[in-house]
């Protein structure tokens, strides 16, 4: 008890020159709106600043684990072009997958800078833009093949892209025991869970069915989910179904964009076709 008493005395100087500051700065806080948006807008760069450097560190300590998931990827990758570009030198001379050797769809490895997932119209800015090749309209991916979004705008560093947990997102789906399509949407309802609607009476749907992306912007194999449950409409014309969404969604970091250098042929022709 001595000590303690002690020690209070040693410090006790201290403590009421931080007790009297404390109260300075609260007054001076509330003293006009002014000094209220100052205070407020430092503490928010100091928070910013600290967040930044958390964030920073836990990428450093889960780079190897994500560029071998990268790697494994890009090799994946690689051994299809290269197993595609063997059975189109064996069979046929003119490929409908590659022009000049070139294959048809094309990645770059891009990094999430920020995202929303608690709105009903979320966004996320990748790092990469107009320099370095990216476009409206290409696919993003995770390295694990599944579906994310596709790109809605870009500026020359920058590209943002309109994820599936977007209310305004709408994309084509194909179940892929029996390759009947679908109309992938979101309502908004769970992060977790996507809508597939339009599915033929003849599609047999049931749970645990794999989804694919069914887009000219995107090759094929690309999964969005499985389906969790699934409903005939009241006039018995088509399924409605809840898909299970494959990729995490709330926890993205490196994606891969994904370019189809024929997209621009593509859609000229459905246009021409449409205007008919």
């Amino acid at each position: 008890m001595h000590r303690l008493i002690e020690f209070i005395k040693r410090i006790y100087v201290l403590v009421i020159f931080i007790f009297v500051e404390g109260i300075a700065l609260w007054t001076y806080a509330s003293s006009s709106p002014y000094t209220e948006a100052r205070l407020l807008s430092r503490t928010t760069a100091v928070g910013g600043a600290i967040s930044g450097a958390i964030t920073d560190v836990g990428h450093f300590f889960s780079l190897p684990e994500q560029n071998r998931t990268l790697v494994a990827r890009v090799a994946e990758l690689n051994e299809l072009l290269q197993s595609r570009e063997d059975v189109t030198e064996g069979v046929v001379a003119d490929s409908l997958l590659h022009v000049n050797d070139d294959p048809q769809f094309r990645y770059r490895a891009a990094r999430v800078v920020s995202m929303t997932t608690n709105r009903r119209r979320n966004y996320i800015v990748l790092d990469r833009g107009a320099e370095d090749g990216i476009a409206k309209d290409m696919g993003v991916i995770t390295p694990q093949n599944e579906l994310v979004g596709y790109v809605v705008s870009c500026s020359e560093h920058y590209c943002v892209v309109q994820p599936m947990l977007n209310t305004e997102f709408s994309t084509g789906g194909r179940l892929v025991d029996n390759n009947h399509v679908c109309v992938i949407r979101w309502s908004g309802a769970s992060k977790y869970e996507m809508e597939a609607v339009e599915l033929s009476v003849y599609s047999e749907p049931r749970k645990g069915m794999e989804v694919e992306v069914r887009s000219e912007r995107l090759p094929a194999g690309v999964l969005i989910g499985t389906i969790e449950d699934f409903e005939l409409n009241s006039a018995k014309s088509a399924y409605s179904a809840t898909i299970s969404i494959a990729a995490d969604m709330s926890s993205l970091d490196n994606l891969l964009i994904v370019e189809n250098r024929h997209y621009g042929e593509l859609q000229m022709l459905i246009e021409q076709n449409e205007q008919r």
